[in-house]
């Protein structure tokens, strides 16, 4: 019994036991399957299908244990193949990273351009969104590594997280704003106060409305948006408000607007993530492990 054999018996089963469909899909004639299977069945001494009026059924006991084990064969057998063929390349290919707009400006300004620059092999596609959106993303296996906020509510038995930043998030207003009188704030403030926020998409949006509720606060929101720099140019000219990650203040600068801290703030947790799995591209892997350890070593919080 040899790989191509247990290939073509596989196909058979996950066709539903339809020769002609499968043959189709192997490109191979429907006689010289029909054929590859009895010869398999002679040589092993065993019956592998239940059959009626020369039609197949379903599997017999032996054919049931071949099934399982030929599966496991083949999944073995072409990670062998892949294994090979990246170790005999260099690292090529393309990677997708899902990372929030904002977090690409506060944590990934100086990775990035070092991590593209060094692999001129691998074409890296970034997808800019909010960490819900990502979150989903990863779990559809759209995206093999994604950056999100903390509480992920993500499985650690089936997802892999690596805290990459640890902050709080600060409140940003005009230095004309009423709350800007005072030397830090407590949720209790912001009652009734016009604010900017975040849209549904991002994760910091949630994370607020469930504190402003567990507070028993409740904020005018005026303005709901996916970009954080219209929601600190929003800020600039009137008594909006809006919270965002404190580092924020590092990569904007206005004398028109002013950073609060929060007196209870919320933290600001940011988390490199990938499915668990028992094999990873090189590539993948590669990449993973590099934004692993340099914020490892570059840790912040």
């Amino acid at each position: 019994m040899d790989i191509k054999q247990m290939h073509y018996f596989i196909s058979i089963v996950e066709n539903d036991f339809n020769i002609s469909q499968a043959s189709k899909i192997l490109h191979i004639s429907q006689p010289a399957l029909s054929q590859t299977i009895a010869n398999l069945e002679k040589n092993e001494n065993i019956i592998l299908f239940e059959r009626a009026h020369g039609r197949l059924q379903t599997l017999t006991p032996a054919g049931d244990v071949l099934y399982q084990h030929a599966k496991e064969i083949i999944q073995k057998y072409d990670d062998m193949i892949k294994d090979l063929q990246e170790e005999s390349t260099q690292l090529k290919g393309t990677i997708k990273i899902g990372i929030p707009p904002v977090v690409i400006s506060v944590v990934f300004p100086e990775i990035l351009p070092t991590l593209i620059s060094t692999n001129p092999e691998i074409r890296f596609e970034i997808k800019e969104a909010g960490a819900v959106e990502l979150k989903k993303d990863l779990l559809l296996q759209e995206l093999p590594i994604a950056v999100l906020l903390r509480p992920t509510g993500l499985d650690s038995s089936t997802v892999e997280e690596v805290v990459i930043r640890n902050d709080t998030l600060s409140a940003f207003m005009s230095s004309q704003n009423p709350l800007a009188q005072k030397d830090n704030l407590q949720w209790t403030d912001l009652h009734n106060q016009p604010m900017a926020i975040f849209d549904s998409s991002y994760m910091i949006h949630h994370q607020l409305l469930n504190k402003f509720s567990s507070q028993n606060v409740k904020p005018q929101l005026y303005l709901q948006s996916a970009s954080w720099d219209l929601l600190l140019n929003s800020t600039r000219n009137s008594n909006l408000f809006t919270v965002l990650p404190t580092p924020v203040a590092q990569y904007y600068s206005s004398p028109d607007v002013i950073r609060k801290e929060f007196k209870h703030p919320l933290r600001w947790e940011v988390v490199l993530c990938r499915r668990k799995k028992k094999r990873y591209s090189r590539i993948e892997d590669y990449v993973f492990n590099y934004m692993k350890e340099y914020y490892q070593s570059h840790k912040k919080g």
